[in-house]
């Protein structure tokens, strides 16, 4: 085939002025077509033909948007700051002493165990019951607490002995409450060790 004649098919070819014109006019009816049956239901929510909503694509981008998990928070790598003990937290004006006492109570009965100490000053204690077990109650009444006034620390209803480390939050007295539930006599030994005025059996138990 020459050149005069691919040029006179390419001639023949070429399409009209309207049938371009419907091309483009088909083309703008499919774009019209899908924003109205598939964007705006999925993305605004508008389904006015209704089958957004046949097809389930009503409100999707914006559920989506709606439902994304929130995201999750990083936990910090910076080491936290040890705050270490200084003279003031370590030094103790109180005497160091050491005590060890040994109470019997009859059945039914109960005892307090006590010892005076100012604000900060502290023991390591340890008790153990022979003979049987015992009610037991750490607690410590203020300086100037009224009858019957005291702040409970520890009470157990049955046991044999206990150890710890204490120190006092307030100036008054601070110990133990004994009591023998049982029809035998008890005996009961504490030990302690620290900075405290003295260990000492309150008068009335």
């Amino acid at each position: 085939m020459n050149t005069q004649s691919i040029a006179a098919t390419s001639a023949s070819i070429k399409p009209s002025a309207s049938a371009l014109a419907k091309a483009t006019g088909g083309a703008a009816i499919a774009a019209i077509a899908i924003l109205t049956l598939f964007v705006l239901p999925a993305e605004y929510g508008i389904d006015p033909t209704g089958v957004g909503t046949a097809l389930g694509l009503n409100g999707m981008v914006a559920n989506a948007s709606k439902d994304a998990a929130p995201a999750t928070a990083v936990p910090s790598t910076k080491p936290t700051e040890q705050v270490m003990p200084t003279k003031a937290d370590i030094a103790r004006s109180t005497a160091w002493r050491q005590d060890e006492m040994t109470i019997t109570l009859a059945p039914h009965s109960g005892q307090e165990v006590k010892a005076h100490m100012a604000t900060g000053d502290s023991f390591i204690f340890t008790w153990k019951s022979k003979d049987g077990p015992v009610k037991a109650e750490m607690h410590g009444e203020k300086s100037n607490a009224t009858d019957g006034s005291f702040t409970n620390y520890w009470k157990e209803l049955k046991m044999t002995g206990g150890q710890g480390d204490f120190t006092a939050p307030f100036d008054g007295t601070h110990g133990w409450y004994f009591r023998n539930k049982g029809d035998t006599p008890v005996t009961v030994t504490v030990k302690t060790v620290g900075f405290y005025e003295d260990l000492f059996l309150p008068k009335g138990g």
